[in-house]
């Protein structure tokens, strides 16, 4: 049997981020967390591991935060980042995207910046739309990612008084302006590229242009691209307006998918049923009330 020497705990954490970690930052939460799990074990790769003199606690972390500095294992954050937050050196080319959905683990890319990634759109803005979950529905899925995360370790970890999982406001990466919408449906997400983003599917992204516009480009442009794109993605549309969307939503985009795309399908002739006789609708919301009309969908075409 061939004996391998122990291995001190700075160096086994060490060697745990730089070959194990795979994101573009890491907060000090999430080193925290890694910390806990590494001392929690006697081992490291068949390495016994010589634990910190004094056991885990806040000091052990700052100190193991500090070597990992100092040897260049993570960086602190460029302008734009919290202190709390550092970067992976060899993940400097990530994007904007990737970099927040590193940070907030319950977010997603949406809106415009979704109808990029799925090449919708060739309007490229120095802008990310990121939609996450609202304060107190973060906090509670924190405390849920904790648990899950930490298991048997959550009390030592707690007791260690290291650093929980905290929301990080973040308004400018490399450039790009951060645009962050808080609610409580945040969930409407899928991952893509491995796992490093989450974006809305395109089901999603064409729905999220109906109810918000104004995110996604302007009314215009979203007919433009429901124009161009639609029929390719019929099936996903049709699912996720029938599963998710409103009435009014229905209302607007079977005008859009029947009247501007020329799509004729028993499925969207369905939506008449979602109609309001007589009321004032229009096809955008934020637009003011215009005279053309159309009688199949009972709507004010302000575009």
């Amino acid at each position: 049997m061939s004996y391998l020497p122990a291995i001190a705990w700075r160096d086994a954490l060490d060697l745990k981020i730089r070959q194990e970690f795979t994101l573009p930052v890491i907060s000090n939460h999430g080193l925290a967390v890694i910390l806990t799990q590494l001392l929690a074990k006697d081992e490291y790769e068949g390495r016994a591991i010589r634990p910190p003199r004094s056991g885990l606690n806040r000091d052990a972390f700052l100190s193991g935060r500090k070597a990992l500095l100092e040897r260049g294992a993570l960086l602190l954050p460029e302008r734009g980042l919290p202190q709390s937050l550092m970067r992976v050196p060899g993940r400097k080319d990530a994007s904007p995207g990737e970099v927040m959905c590193a940070i907030d683990p319950f977010g997603h890319i949406a809106f415009l910046s979704a109808m990029e990634f799925h090449g919708l759109t060739n309007r490229l803005p120095k802008l990310l739309y990121f939609v996450t979950f609202d304060t107190a529905s973060w906090r509670t899925l924190a405390e849920q990612r904790m648990e899950h995360e930490l298991g048997g370790q959550l009390a030592a970890f707690q007791e260690a008084d290291l650093p929980p999982l905290q929301y990080s406001v973040i308004k400018r990466l490399n450039g790009v302006v951060i645009e962050t919408l808080r609610t409580k449906e945040a969930g409407h997400w899928r991952y893509a590229m491995d796992g490093a983003i989450r974006v809305t599917g395109i089901g999603r992204t064409f729905l999220d242009m109906i109810k918000r516009p104004d995110l996604c480009g302007g009314i215009r442009h979203v007919i433009e691209v429901f124009e161009e794109h639609a029929r390719m993605y019929l099936t996903p549309i049709l699912a996720e307006f029938n599963t998710h969307g409103g009435k009014i939503d229905r209302v607007r985009a079977g005008y859009i998918l029947n009247e501007r795309c020329g799509i004729e399908r028993p499925e969207i002739d369905a939506w008449v049923a979602d109609t309001a006789r007589g009321g004032s609708r229009k096809l955008d919301a934020q637009a003011e009330y215009a005279s053309e009309f159309s009688e199949k969908w009972s709507l004010s075409i302000n575009a």
